[in-house]
């Protein structure tokens, strides 16, 4: 779940240029391209960042070509929220791939099929009873703006939790687990049951109002310990590192949702922050509530191109903070300043 919310719009995306950037990604020279050179310096100076913070932070960077890892807290477990909006677009890209659907297939959205929170496609469902669009704008949608509705509808097309699991089996990826739609996961966090009649904001906050503070404290705590729908840095930064190098789609799905991450508008206080001009940022963001004062998980997580080519996959999670939401994102930004600086 994030919670900032932007107006949705449609686009058209250019693919060449996204096949280009793609070209670049994957075929510049070792000799032409700088590295992490001094692993154990940047370390030293990630986990001097991760110490910033209270609760628990992972953090991992990889540099792509040569497949070193640098982390902190790598193996643990954290919450996606949405972050894992991603995983369902490169899941959907992946059945395009085999002919299963097409980018440009129409899908109608009415309101019984919403989700909750941040959906901008709400508004026009609101307004005009029903919206006529596109799987490649519901991508879009998901990534760009993190409109659950937009997600929950693609994680259904693709088969759902089973679907993904496939997905993510199929291309080897590990450490990385999408169980639920949004919004049975988020309902579930607040000691709800989903029920069609959520779609309704205000029924679902007027819900929400009425659960016993002791569910929402048991449901808030068992959230925090449960493994699904969480990953590990590492397997974060592996699954990124696999997209960018043409290892889970084909070359055009690749160029394609490359190009909606680098599009992406919510909170450009994280990674985006700490990322010095002449790079470029494609990244997803994922945000959990607060309750009592702890916020569960404050992510980002992206694919970095320095000027000269050489690109870096890195996952940052900031767990069970009570600090504020600045805070929060001055960790991760630190994160992405850091990394970049000890590029050379």
């Amino acid at each position: 779940m994030d919670k900032k919310k932007k107006p949705r719009s449609t686009r058209s995306l250019n693919w060449l240029a996204g096949a280009l950037y793609v070209f670049c990604l994957v075929s510049i020279s070792p000799t032409k391209a700088g590295s992490l050179a001094d692993t154990s310096t940047l370390q030293r100076n990630l986990e001097v960042v991760a110490k910033g913070s209270d609760g628990r932070v992972g953090i991992c960077a990889e540099q792509i070509k040569s497949g070193v890892i640098t982390c902190v807290n790598g193996d643990q477990r954290f919450s996606l929220q949405s972050v894992m909006k991603l995983v369902v677009a490169a899941a959907v890209m992946d059945a395009i791939d085999r002919g299963q659907m097409r980018l440009e297939d129409v899908v109608t959205v009415r309101k019984n099929d919403l989700s909750l929170y941040v959906q901008p496609i709400a508004d026009l469902v609101a307004e005009r009873g029903e919206v006529k669009t596109t799987v490649a704008d519901l991508i879009s949608g998901a990534v760009i703006e993190s409109d659950s509705a937009a997600t929950d509808l693609l994680f259904a097309r693709v088969g759902g939790a089973e679907g993904i699991r496939t997905f993510l089996k199929t291309k080897r990826i590990s450490g990385l687990s999408v169980d639920r739609d949004e919004k049975h996961l988020q309902t579930e966090i607040v000691g709800l049951i989903w029920r069609p009649e959520y779609v309704d904001a205000n029924v679902l906050e007027k819900a929400i109002k009425a659960v016993p503070s002791g569910r929402r404290d048991a449901s808030f705590a068992a959230y925090l310990k449960d493994k699904r729908d969480t990953a590990t840095p590492r397997g974060m930064v592996s699954f990124l590192s696999a997209l960018a190098t043409g290892k889970l789609l084909s070359a055009k799905s690749t160029a394609h949702l490359l190009k909606v991450m680098q599009e992406t508008v919510t909170f450009p206080d994280r990674l985006k922050a700490g990322v010095p001009e002449g790079w470029t940022l494609g990244h997803k963001t994922g945000t959990s509530l607060t309750w009592r004062g702890v916020t569960a998980v404050t992510n980002d997580v992206g694919i970095l191109t320095a000027p000269d080519g050489g690109t870096i996959s890195v996952a940052v999670f900031v767990a069970e903070s009570r600090r504020s939401s600045k805070e929060r994102a001055k960790v991760i930004a630190a994160t992405a300043k850091t990394i970049t600086s000890s590029y050379r």
